[in-house]
């Protein structure tokens, strides 16, 4: 276990995770509460970008199983 603080992603980081998800952006976006153009703005490169949290990122990546310390285990 690795341990390291993720940081906040980049929008290409957020697309990534998403697509390995499975989770369409609209999906995504219902997930995460938030407004289907906001999710977009998320995966938006420019003026427009609206980052992820770490905290949603890191959850984005358990959902994708690509967290480098922690998997999702079903009950």
């Amino acid at each position: 276990m690795t341990d390291k603080f993720i940081g906040k992603p980049s929008p290409q980081d957020v697309r990534s995770a998403r697509i390995a998800s499975g989770m369409t952006q609209s999906q995504a976006a219902k997930r995460f509460s938030y407004a289907l153009v906001s999710w977009q703005q998320k995966e938006a490169e420019g003026k427009t970008n609206r980052s992820l949290s770490s905290g949603e990122y890191e959850l984005l990546l358990l959902l994708a199983d690509s967290h480098p310390d922690y998997e999702l285990k079903t009950r």
